[in-house]
């Protein structure tokens, strides 16, 4: 049985194997620790759990006291922030060839992968947004879903 929170490592373990080049690939904890878009060291990916939703389960019997074992299906959204240069215009209408060429590579790594997880479905793009970019630093965020399953059965 299991309760955890979706584990993203195999996610970023994905990315880091299929995507050459990448300076770090890292997680929430490092995403973090960066204070400053000049801080960021591109090319670069960081791997956070964005929400786990859990649907609720017909009502069930069980006595005072006791625990039932059930199981529930979720959906999980992953972010994945995708640090590049950004060499163009200022006025952020474009970006430069090499970040969008990196977001299609990590895209194409991700896109259709089912991860070793209960009832996992293959990972689907939901949106891409622009989250911040100066005249040499772009970062974007794709955020994929998938499915899980927590509780009974679930390992």
């Amino acid at each position: 049985m299991s309760f955890a929170p979706f584990n993203v490592q195999p996610v970023a373990d994905r990315i880091r194997a299929g995507v050459a080049g990448l300076r770090l690939v890292g997680l929430a904890a490092d995403y973090a620790a960066v204070k400053s878009l000049r801080d960021f060291t591109p090319p670069s990916v960081y791997v956070v759990l964005a929400q786990e939703t859990f649907e609720g389960n017909p009502p069930g019997h069980g006595q005072r006291g006791e625990q039932v074992r059930t199981a529930q299906r979720g959906t999980v959204a992953v972010g994945v922030v995708i640090v590049g240069r950004n060499y163009r215009e200022q006025a952020g209408a474009q970006l430069s060839a090499g970040m969008n060429a990196l977001i299609g590579q990590v895209r194409g790594v991700l896109s259709g992968w089912v991860p070793d997880v209960p009832g996992a479905r293959p990972f689907e793009l939901q949106r891409g947004d622009l989250l911040q970019y100066d005249d040499s630093t772009a970062l974007w965020c794709d955020v994929w879903k998938t499915q899980t399953f927590i509780g009974a059965g679930a390992q």
